[in-house]
């Protein structure tokens, strides 16, 4: 079955009407709200891990607490966080509190659902039902990242003298929005120094590489690109360099015009 066959019975079994507009996105009534799904992202996952659980999962949100009322400042302090995002969103980002990471990334502040299924992104409207000031969800949420930096293990795959980090942390949709962490450094530097190479071509990949071994970089090309293109959630093929100043991007595996 396809993703979309797959999606449709989900939506059966729950009884859940919709229809698909014009531009193949799934309009879905929840109560009575009226709930517009890209099922782009699902479609993409599905083709790579073959997964129809992952599509249960997804359709389980619609008829659970992915529509709930706005939690309260009490009630999301632990919840919030910050993504990694792609730049070219077609929505964009005036509505949301972001800061600007390079020309191709920002990082985004959201609140996640407490088990993690959904991620929502941080208006400024729900900062000014929440009673406070735009810094106060920065440092939050700022917060409880690095503890989740504290909470991520460096494992190391050995290529010759070359010894290649990976980022070991429970299931999580932040594990490249780690490297913006300031405690990022306290996790790398002791094997691969500092600043590092990384890559992040999707929400739960990063690779982690010493600046002496630059020249390896291009042995990651093919791994990179075919994360980058067959993720639900690509984020860029670009080579960063993390460091005291920030995350620069140094180059890029995408094809010219691409």
């Amino acid at each position: 079955m396809t993703a979309d066959e797959l999606f449709r019975a989900a939506l059966d079994r729950r009884s859940l009407a919709y229809t698909i507009d014009e531009d193949g996105l799934y309009v879905v009534k929840i109560g009575d709200i009226s709930a517009t799904i890209n099922l782009d992202n699902v479609r993409r996952n599905y083709d790579r891990d073959n997964d129809a659980d992952a599509i249960e999962q997804f359709a389980a949100q619609l008829d659970g607490n992915l529509f709930d009322e706005q939690p309260s400042w009490e009630e999301v302090t632990p919840l919030l966080r910050y993504a990694l995002e792609p730049a070219d969103y077609v929505t964009g980002f005036d509505d949301t509190l972001h800061e600007r990471v390079t020309d191709g990334l920002v990082k985004v502040f959201v609140f996640a659902t407490p088990d993690g299924a959904s991620i929502s992104w941080i208006s400024h409207d729900m900062i000014a039902d929440w009673g406070v000031g735009k810094d106060d969800v920065i440092a939050v949420a700022s917060a409880n990242m690095d503890q989740l930096v504290r909470e991520t293990k460096l494992e190391v795959q050995e290529a010759g003298d070359v010894e290649l980090g990976m980022l070991a942390v429970d299931d999580t949709p932040f594990k490249a929005s780690l490297i913006l962490s300031p405690e990022f450094r306290s996790l790398v530097a002791p094997v691969h120094g500092w600043p590092v190479f990384v890559v992040v071509p999707a929400r739960d990949f990063v690779f982690v590489l010493a600046r002496q071994h630059r020249e390896f970089l291009g042995r990651l090309g093919g791994v990179v690109l075919r994360e980058y293109s067959e993720s639900g959630h690509p984020i860029t093929a670009d080579v960063l360099e993390v460091g005291d100043d920030g995350v620069t991007a140094i180059g890029s595996f995408a094809p010219r015009g691409g």
